[in-house]
């Protein structure tokens, strides 16, 4: 072969490799640019669930989702691979990204006070998630769940309000510098969605029950029998409430909540194994939680200090259940004299471990209740302690009959497994050991022939 067609063979056969390249490039900058892409995985880790698609299809309204995330990190890449799987789906998911560190004008607006964190804004709704994983760098497994559930709660046409019942000296909602407030816990609620009320029963006639929930932390005052009654009218009306009852207060609610089948003990609870784990005696670490779907898949620990326990008890109409109960190694102390001492011990008058501290209700399948044995629990100096808030805000929205949230497992990659039978086998071994190399080999004999009679 001459020199010359040897360079128009070379350079013909480069031509069409940068050809290839070429469309090969466009064409991966074109899915590149549009979000598009082809997940392959056998459990699609790579995309968004059937439930999610769903949600994002029936978006009617525009949401507006600010991304407050360091302008690089494994968090923000892969915060920004997820939400594009919703922007891509539908156009009125517009998305944002802020660096806290160079936008202090919308951090300081949006009340952000860590990375990871995601607003979405729709109208005059606003709801804040934590989606930063702090162990991993990344954000946490089920953050699609957590982002697909926010949307379901922005989307809603109607807002559910939450009301503190005041008057009786309950703590503090408002209060957000003290230990004993409750104003961390108030300003999770508003993330989340709720709009959240105070309520003076003495000037009421009726408790709202559109879509409210009604919540009373730990009167110290006696709560009129007059009060009493329309909290039982609420509830049996398919009201919603959640009371929070530390010991030796409430006595007129504790009386009321016996005929809904949560009978609450007046008595302290002692658990000195709770100091190996940086609790003390009076403030027991829970890590045990019965079948619920409040507690399912829930990991954390949680603290409920100066607590009392709970039990639950049959009543016609009524199916209640304990939510969270403490270790075999406590017990609940009826002697506050001696426990004001300090010299409180176990007798055989106290209750044994392990005891209730949370407990719901489900009346005639209408109203919920929940009783959590502590309102320091939900303090502010308690409140972001592991999974306290985690453990409140899940209560919160079982009561409020979010049925319509989503659960979305994490799903995680599997070793992949091909069967084949024996004639396939030899099917594959013809193929790649014999037609293959010999169609090569021909090939290359063809062409050397060709070239050798030019």
């Amino acid at each position: 072969m001459s020199r010359k067609r040897l360079l128009l063979h070379g350079s013909n056969a480069l031509i069409f490799t940068l050809l290839v390249l070429g469309i090969l490039l466009v064409i991966n900058y074109l899915a590149w640019k549009n979000g598009s892409k082809i997940d392959l995985t056998h459990e699609k880790l790579y995309s968004v669930s059937d439930q999610t698609v769903k949600v994002i299809d029936d978006i009617e309204n525009e949401i507006n989702v600010l991304a407050f995330f360091k302008e690089v990190g494994l968090d923000r890449q892969e915060f920004q691979d997820l939400i594009n799987e919703y922007s891509r789906r539908n156009k009125k998911i517009k998305v944002k990204f802020v660096d806290p560190d160079r936008g202090p004008g919308l951090t300081r607006k949006h009340g952000i006070t860590d990375y990871g964190t995601v607003v979405l804004i729709s109208g005059k709704q606003e709801i804040k998630v934590k989606l930063a994983d702090l162990l991993s760098g990344g954000i946490v497994n089920n953050a699609e769940e957590v982002l697909t559930n926010a949307l379901i709660k922005i989307s809603s046409d109607s807002k559910k309000r939450v009301y503190f019942i005041t008057g009786h000296g309950e703590r503090d909602i408002q209060n957000n510098a003290e230990p004993i407030g409750l104003g961390r816990m108030k300003r999770a609620l508003e993330d989340q969605g709720y709009e959240v009320n105070e309520l003076l029963l003495l000037r009421e006639s009726k408790i709202p029950d559109s879509n409210s929930i009604l919540i009373i932390a730990s009167p110290s005052k006696q709560i009129e029998v007059t009060e009493i009654q329309l909290i039982k009218d609420y509830l049996n009306n398919g009201g919603k409430a959640l009371f929070l009852l530390e010991p030796r207060t409430g006595n007129e609610l504790v009386s009321m909540l016996k005929d809904y089948g949560l009978e609450i003990e007046n008595n302290i609870i002692i658990d000195p194994s709770s100091k190996l784990v940086g609790g003390g005696d009076v403030a027991p670490i829970i890590a045990q939680y019965p079948n619920h779907e409040i507690t399912e898949n829930f990991k954390l620990a949680t603290i409920f200090p100066f607590a009392r326990s709970i039990n639950v008890i049959e009543k016609d109409g009524i199916q209640s259940n304990l939510i969270a109960h403490t270790s075999e190694y406590s017990w609940g102390e009826g002697n506050f004299s001696l426990f004001e001492e300090g010299v409180a011990e176990k007798d055989d008058s106290d209750l044994a471990g392990p005891l209730g501290v949370a407990a719901v209700g489900e009346i005639e399948g209408r109203g919920k209740i929940a009783v959590f044995g502590s309102v320091d629990v939900i303090s502010n100096r308690f409140f972001d302690f592991s999974g306290n808030s985690d453990l409140f805000l899940n209560t919160v929205t079982w009561i409020a009959g979010d049925e319509n949230l989503i659960s979305i497992r994490p799903r995680v990659s599997r070793e992949g497994k091909l069967n084949i039978t024996a004639n396939q086998l030899r099917v594959v071994f013809l193929l790649t050991v014999v037609l293959l190399p010999a169609l090569v080999l021909f090939s290359g004999m063809g062409v050397w022939w060709k070239r050798r009679n030019m």
